[in-house]
């Protein structure tokens, strides 16, 4: 069993904040801080995913930004190799299984009842990856879904609602008075 070590919230503030800056020195250390992380404690990005989607998410698109925009070469050659070990360190996240018709092999989704291209039906199907069924209808389902498409039956309850930081968004907890990712005063000390 492999302990995690979670990133800690000033971790996660100053890769965020180290992508955002406009000093390329600062963002060349913060890109191979993160390659780092990605290969030394790859487990810590996994349990990032897990709990907080929201920095995880915020990171991977500071780093297409880099990738895309940066005026600067290197760092664009450095955050592309840190996507990369990013993406590793996730394993199959980054990868989607498209499911195939077993009759024509064409491409199908899992909302229809039929193949658009030869007809055969989607319910009689065995597919090479596991797919969940509806425990009502017993028909495939997406793991998105919270609704069944083909009987409507509840797949998912609804998630309670986040509370949010008012200035950057981000998810914060009831009892902080301060938001830890942007500095915003969130309540006065009592």
């Amino acid at each position: 069993m492999v302990r995690v070590v979670p990133l800690t919230d000033e971790e996660k503030m100053s890769i965020v904040s180290g992508l955002r800056s406009s000093v390329p020195a600062t963002k060349l250390v913060t890109l191979r801080k993160l390659q780092e992380i990605a290969e030394v404690r790859p487990e810590a990005l996994i349990y990032l995913d897990t709990y907080d989607k929201v920095t995880l998410n915020e990171i991977i698109t500071l780093l297409n930004q880099i990738i895309e925009y940066d005026p600067d070469e290197i760092l664009r050659r450095e955050a592309m190799i840190t996507l990369e070990k990013v993406k590793k360190a996730l394993g199959t996240k980054f990868s989607t299984f498209v499911p195939l018709c077993t009759s024509c092999n064409s491409p199908i989704d899992l909302g229809w009842n039929f193949c658009t291209n030869c007809g055969a039906e989607i319910k009689s199907m065995k597919f090479e990856e596991e797919i969940a069924k509806c425990p009502n209808c017993n028909n495939y389902i997406s793991d998105s879904w919270k609704h069944c498409a083909h009987c409507g039956a509840k797949l998912k309850e609804e998630e309670e609602a986040v509370l949010r930081c008012p200035n950057c968004k981000r998810p914060i907890q009831p009892e902080w008075i301060i938001c830890p990712y942007c500095g915003y005063r969130l309540k006065r000390k009592p």
